[in-house]
């Protein structure tokens, strides 16, 4: 709805409705930290102004129907009335937090204050009036700790005043906005003098309101001592009660200082005080947080190494200049983000601060960010948001939790940069990706919360496990673990039990990769661990496809290292924990992970029978052979559950990434059939004969992949003269001849000459 203004004097009426309109988008836009400045020397005028605006911004009833996302974006505008008794603007911001109970962390979004009364001031003392000053100066870090937005009203002289005594404040600026009304009035009572004259002395006059200001402000910069407040001879006291208020902390409200706003002695303490000083931090945006927690779910699969491509390395393009920065064709339509868009061009023109323009960046930076597509990100969109970045990064007080969540977000987009298909090496992405994070935390650290400080090691973490598969791996994985053992000691359970699982994960995937360069039995037994860790913190219940995710890569931790130690107790316990993936793993929920699962279950079955034959040095076999038919029988079932599984996963339209070799399963399932038929005893001719024919098409499933590759051929023509062969042993040269007849004539001419 656009409000309509309405003037005394219509001569103004197209330049303030103009004026007015812009002032209540710049409030739509929703940013974070707005300083907006309303000027008007028609007190009546600017008085019917702030009514106005706050009634546009009034939050409608819930009984209105309104979208969620809609009614999340709706805020509160509050008035405050600045006065002689009440010059201070950021006590009388925190005072109203207070009475509202919104200082405490759990509080609901800070509303947006409008400052009126300004123009009272100038009938107050010097001293009042310097009191108004002085608090100006901590605006900027009301703002940071805050996170609140101040519309501030003044006529014009005061303007002038605030630009020249005050200039952080005016750096602060996120918009200027004037309105032309008829001046108010000259007060009828004068200001207080800086010096009084002499009692009945003809030549006192009232001082001149702007130079008592002066004078006032220099008193401000070279403060006098402070006088004795005591009430004597049994005066009142104060009308109005001291209020004890959180103060702004001091490390922010200095380093917000030291940029913008001259270093003048304080009339006042700053101290750290507990609930005040806790700083919130987004949280990093759908972008980043979906594509590194897909990442992070990575598991690690069965073997199936394959090499590395290495291109050229080209370096990453360098940020676009600042004045060919563009919004890109994708971005034009959006209507929130091109508003902003043309704020911040007003804010360019009207030479705001480097403060106040880093931040407008950093919100479009954040908006772009919010509108890639994860799955294909534009590569215009992706470019722009990374040069808004680069822009915001540039003017933010380093350490601050502004200047931490832009290098978060840089670090996912330079990470995306990598990931785009024209992008022939993503290593040098990686490394900058890395390199960004790595900042962040070293800035930062000691400024950013804990949890906001084990998102990003946890992005480090998922950062270096990709570069392990393009660099040094061994080198990459151990900078993995570090990060994510420093994720999660800023991440603990008691604070988010899934964040703390879904580290706990990753750690054993690093740990897992690991343990191929390196140490084995300690990485896996630390692989082990931490799966435990993430399973007790997970629930089955809630989470049925994570939870299974998590067993299926605590059932590959045992499986590795039964080739190290104690294989018959391991490959039990990575059987049980298949079997437990298993059950939510189901072909109707998530027929690819299904495959996947029942694969490792056949493989941990067949590495079980083969126990039966570790004879020698007196030792007797580890399964009797009972015991050995039917885990190779469970291993077939494996193996067949995992086969129909993939076949009904790869018809789902895009087909998803088994995870696995399927010919790989097909040739495991044949072997496995093949052992069958030669451990069942004589009289079960019947069932050893269907094992042997399955076994053969199995086998000749497997040739329709691996005919290309002469490696797999081979081990492929193993087999079938495996097969053969016991064929001839049971059912003599018929049964040879049998298969013989069905192979294709390039196999038959390879197992002829290794019969």
């Amino acid at each position: 709805m656009t409000a309509a203004v309405s003037l005394n004097s219509q001569t103004y009426l197209g330049h303030n409705q103009e004026a007015y309109q812009e002032l209540r988008l710049a409030l739509q836009l929703n940013l974070r930290r707005q300083l907006l400045i309303a000027v008007c020397d028609d007190m009546a005028l600017q008085e019917q102004l702030a009514q106005r605006l706050e009634a546009n911004f009034s939050p409608l009833p819930e009984t209105v129907p309104l979208a969620a996302e809609v009614r999340a974006r709706q805020f509160t505008l509050v008035t405050l009335r600045l006065s002689g008794d009440r010059p201070d603007l950021v006590r009388e911001v925190l005072l109203w937090l207070k009475q509202q109970r919104r200082l405490q962390s759990s509080a609901p979004t800070t509303p947006v204050f409008q400052i009126v009364g300004i123009d009272q001031l100038t009938r107050q003392s010097p001293t009042v009036q310097n009191r108004f000053l002085a608090s100006l100066i901590r605006v900027d870090a009301l703002l940071t700790q805050l996170d609140c937005r101040l519309v501030v009203w003044v006529p014009r002289p005061w303007l002038g005043k605030i630009r020249q005594s005050v200039p952080g404040f005016w750096r602060s600026r996120s918009g200027l906005f004037e309105f032309m009304g008829e001046p108010s009035a000259p007060s009828s009572a004068p200001a207080e003098p800086a010096v009084p004259p002499a009692p009945n002395s003809p030549a006192a006059k009232p001082p001149d309101l702007w130079r008592v200001l002066r004078d006032d402000l220099s008193t401000f910069e070279q403060p006098a001592p402070p006088k004795d407040l005591t009430p004597k001879d049994g005066a009142a006291p104060p009308a109005v009660p001291p209020v004890e208020l959180p103060p702004l902390p001091a490390s922010d409200s200095k380093a917000a200082r030291s940029r913008d706003q001259p270093q003048n002695p304080q009339s006042y303490t700053v101290i750290d005080q507990g609930t005040f000083s806790s700083i919130v931090m987004p949280p990093v945006g759908a972008m980043a947080a979906e594509t590194l927690a897909a990442l992070q779910r990575a598991e690690p699969v069965l073997p199936t190494v394959e090499p590395v491509p290495t291109p050229a390395s080209p370096s990453p393009t360098s940020p676009r200049p600042t004045g060919a920065l563009q919004l890109p064709p994708d971005l034009a339509e959006d209507v929130e983000l091109t508003n902003l868009w043309r704020y911040i061009q007003g804010l360019v023109e009207q030479q705001a601060g480097p403060l106040t323009l880093s931040r407008a960046y950093l919100a479009l930076g954040q908006i772009g960010r919010d509108r890639l597509s994860v799955e294909a990100p534009t590569a215009s969109v992706l470019d722009f948001a990374t040069a808004v970045y680069d822009l915001a990064i540039a003017g933010l007080p380093q350490g601050s939790t502004d200047w931490c969540d832009a290098l978060n977000d840089l670090a996912s987009l330079y990470w995306l940069q990598g990931q785009q298909e024209s992008t022939p090496d993503p290593t040098p992405w990686l490394r900058r990706s890395a390199s960004t994070y790595e900042k962040a935390l070293k800035g930062g650290a000691k400024a950013i919360p804990a949890d906001t400080l084990g998102r990003i090691y946890g992005n480090l973490g998922t950062v270096y496990g990709l570069l392990a598969n393009l660099e040094e791996p061994a080198h990459c994985l151990e900078k993995a673990v570090a990060a994510y053992q420093q994720a999660l000691v800023h991440s603990p359970a008691a604070r988010s039990p899934i964040d703390y699982a879904n580290l706990q994960n990753s750690l054993g995937a690093i740990h897992w990769r690991l343990s191929q360069y390196d140490q084995p039995q300690h990485h896996l037994a630390q692989a082990i661990a931490a799966y435990g860790e993430a399973l007790a913190h997970r629930s089955a219940q809630d989470e049925p496809l994570e939870y299974a995710m998590v067993q299926n890569n605590l059932g590959i931790a045992y499986w590795s290292l039964a080739q190290h130690q104690q294989p018959v107790f391991l490959l039990e316990r990575a059987i049980a924990a298949y079997e437990a993936a298993l059950k939510y793993r189901t072909v109707a929920v998530s027929p690819a992970g299904c495959a996947a699962t029942a694969n490792n279950l056949g493989t941990a079955y067949w590495d079980l029978a083969q126990q039966a034959a570790v004879v020698g040095d007196g030792q007797r076999p580890a399964l009797g052979s009972d015991r050995r038919i039917a885990t190779l029988q469970q291993a077939v079932a494996a193996y067949e559950t995992a086969l129909a599984a993939a076949q009904i996963a790869l018809q789902e339209t895009p087909p998803p990434a088994l995870g696995f070799d399927l010919w790989a399963t097909c040739h495991s399932a044949g072997v496995v059939h093949d052992q069958l038929a030669q451990a069942l005893p004589e009289t079960q001719a019947e069932a050893r004969q269907r094992h042997l024919e399955t076994a053969l098409s199995q086998y000749l499933l497997t040739y329709q992949g691996w005919h290309d590759n002469p490696q797999q051929m081979e081990v492929l023509i193993t087999a079938l003269v495996y097969n053969a062969h016991l064929n001839f042993e049971i059912f003599g040269i018929p049964g040879q001849q049998a298969v013989l007849s069905k192979l294709p004539g390039e196999l038959l001419a390879q197992v002829l000459r290794r019969l």
